[in-house]
């Protein structure tokens, strides 16, 4: 397990994943029945990257500035 599964999703979306990095396009991602964000649309409903091993430079080069806080 990465340490983005135990990522809360609202954290998760506005850290890293509120747009495709290559384009900037976004959808609209529900964290709940009331609740509407702006994602990757490469981001899956369970919140993981659904193209991971393709991912964008962009992507692998991110560093989540919540986990840089802990090292």
């Amino acid at each position: 397990m990465s340490a983005c599964d135990t990522c809360p999703m609202a954290e998760k979306i506005y850290e890293c994943c509120g747009r495709f990095p290559e384009t900037g396009e976004s959808v609209d991602f529900f964290l709940d029945e009331n609740i509407r964000v702006s994602a990757c649309p490469h981001l899956n409903t369970d919140g993981r990257c659904a193209i991971y091993s393709s991912r964008p430079l962009a992507c692998r080069m991110h560093t989540c500035t919540v986990l840089s806080f802990f090292d």
